[in-house]
């Protein structure tokens, strides 16, 4: 394969990967290619000569090296004017048109200096254009993949590069229409088929519901009917079909119909939130709670985000993203010692630590001598500040053990496709990765030491780890109490529902966690849920934190931060 001034990039980066590292030595711009949500887009609308746009390089000096790279420069050659030949940028040359000056409202959106994913945030602007009205988006470089969108979906726009560093795109506000007669165009609309999908849906689907233009439309394609989701997309402004194609075989059609303020309002509307977990552990919790009509009537839920890796849900704390969070006590306690403006109003979830084998029984942690222990997160997190807190009171050193890492963190999936596969023997998981671990293995595997039974044999009634729970952003206790009152009231119903109905938890949350029934069952028959007001239980969650001070993880007491959770 050669590459050309037209080749896409995805293409190219399918079959020789290693080009990406060769992309990122060129320009510092290609750096964003590591974000897989921006890697995914440029690979789709972008081709080489957009690239040598963007990262102001000549294209034949970047084909030239890329063919190099993957030795195919000499067939290069027979494509020299392909090589020399950069694609014409779009209507550069043109007049401005009239439109541009004749607009009634131009909306600003300058991303020069920003370094995260913002085109959907563009896309949602321009379909919330009116006719009159338009778009001016100012970027540090050509936007090729959304020049490239809007020309494919016949966008009216403008493009301009003031400098080097200053290219201007105008976009024209369309006239929108909405068929009320909707159903008789649904074959038409754009598919989305997530049954043989292996991540979560919810946050992609919530996301495209945000980027549909009104008067236009999709359909979903799942394996049952999913009422949440239904709850959550239809107060965007859309009205639903749907349809039951075969047993297995759900079609499901969303059609946006009215515009929605987006603008938080007072209780008594839907307010919009978004929610989100830093582990799937609350997945059977939050599935119960997108049922509550109480809940429901109540909040339009923006984007919910359950995290497989954990890290990333705290930046959505720091920068003010999430309005409720499912998050870890230790993470956001040590958040808090950096002002932040947050409470934790409840814990839901104990006793998280489960330390499996597998091929060998350990009874304390002197039989893990000599086998490698693998642990999620990095060095300085709560696991291994747990562990060898607990290593040191059972009377071991745990100099003497050997700790294994992920690389940059260890991820509690990988860790438990690890043990399943055999590749390790002894491992440090959570829940629900624990349940699932144990369920895989079967009889080779077992949990040799649950933490908790440590826990209570060391310090006697004072009661259990506190493991997770819900986390507010400080505005909307302020802005919106009675809201708040109604989602840890509903969540301690939801608590206490899936408590009493593990199987129906499962049928309602397998297929969302991506296993089996049988595996949400054993899940749910193992794992501590219990709501609890942080203020109840402030002792327990003292002495845990307290106990984590000293074993090095956090800088302050919690008499410093006790107005976390009060």
């Amino acid at each position: 394969m050669v590459i050309l001034a037209k080749t896409k990039i995805g293409d190219a980066l399918k079959k020789y990967p290693e080009l990406k590292h060769i992309l990122k030595e060129l320009s510092p711009k290609f750096k964003k290619l590591d974000n897989p949500v921006i890697f995914k887009m440029v690979s789709k609308w972008a081709n080489f000569s957009d690239v040598a746009r963007i990262g102001g390089l000549s294209i034949c000096e970047l084909l030239h090296t890329l063919n190099k790279a993957i030795g195919t420069e000499e067939e290069l050659s027979k494509y020299a004017p392909e090589c020399i030949k950069e694609k014409e940028q779009k209507i550069s040359d043109e007049k401005t048109p009239g439109w541009v000056k004749d607009a009634k409202q131009v909306i600003l959106m300058d991303v020069r200096e920003r370094d995260d994913f913002f085109l959907p945030e563009v896309l949602s602007a321009i379909n919330r254009l009116e006719e009159e009205q338009a778009l001016l988006v100012i970027n540090s470089f050509y936007p090729a993949p959304l020049v490239n969108m809007l020309d494919e979906k016949g966008n009216d726009f403008y493009y301009h590069k003031e400098s080097a560093v200053e290219h201007r795109l105008h976009i024209k506000g369309k006239k929108k229409t909405v068929n009320e007669n909707w159903l008789e165009e649904k074959e038409s609309f754009e598919i989305v088929d997530v049954r043989k999908w292996q991540e979560d849906p919810f946050s992609e689907l919530i996301k495209k519901a945000n980027e549909t233009p009104l008067g236009q439309g999709f359909r979903l394609i799942q394996k049952f009917v999913p009422t949440p989701l239904i709850n959550m997309i239809e107060p965007l402004g859309y009205e639903t079909f749907v349809e039951e194609k075969g047993m297995f075989e759900h079609h499901i059609y969303f059609y946006h119909k009215h515009h929605v303020q987006t603008k938080k309002k007072k209780v008594g509307d839907r307010i919009p939130l978004v929610i989100q977990s830093a582990t799937p552990v609350v997945y059977p919790i939050i599935m119960k709670l997108l049922q509550s009509p109480e809940l429901m009537s109540r909040i339009k839920i923006e984007e919910l985000k359950i995290w497989d890796k954990t890290e990333k849900h705290l930046s959505w704390i720091v920068n003010k993203k999430a309005d409720i969070s499912f998050t870890a006590v230790a993470a956001v306690a040590k958040l808090y010692q950096k002002g932040l403006d947050i409470k934790l109003k409840s814990i839901v979830v104990w006793d998280n630590f489960y330390l499996l084998t597998r091929g060998y029984k350990a009874e304390n942690f002197g039989d893990l001598k000599g086998h490698k222990i693998y642990l999620p997160l990095i060095k300085a997190a709560p696991p291994y500040a747990v562990t060898t807190f607990l290593m040191k009171k059972m009377g071991f050193n745990p100099d003497e053990f050997e700790f294994a890492f992920g690389n940059p963190f260890g991820r509690p999936e990988e860790i438990k496709n690890q043990f399943v596969k055999g590749e390790i023997d002894t491992a440090l998981l959570r829940e629900p990765e624990a349940s699932f671990a144990l369920y895989e293995t079967g009889k080779d595997g077992q949990v040799s030491i649950a933490y908790k039974d440590l826990w209570e044999q060391i310090y006697p009634g004072k009661g259990n780890l506190p493991n997770a729970g819900v986390l507010f952003k400080g505005e909307i206790l302020r802005d919106y109490p009675e809201l708040a009152e109604i989602f840890l009231r509903e969540t301690a119903k939801a608590v206490e529902w899936v408590k009493a109905n593990p199987k129906e938890s499962a049928k309602i949350s397998y297929d969302i966690m991506g296993v089996t029934p049988e595996e949400a069952e054993l899940f749910l028959s193992r794992v501590n849920l219990n709501y609890k007001k942080s203020e109840d239980v402030l002792d327990n969650v003292s002495h845990y934190l307290h106990v984590l001070n000293q074993a090095g993880y956090g800088k302050k007491e919690f008499g410093d931060i006790k107005d976390l959770f009060v």
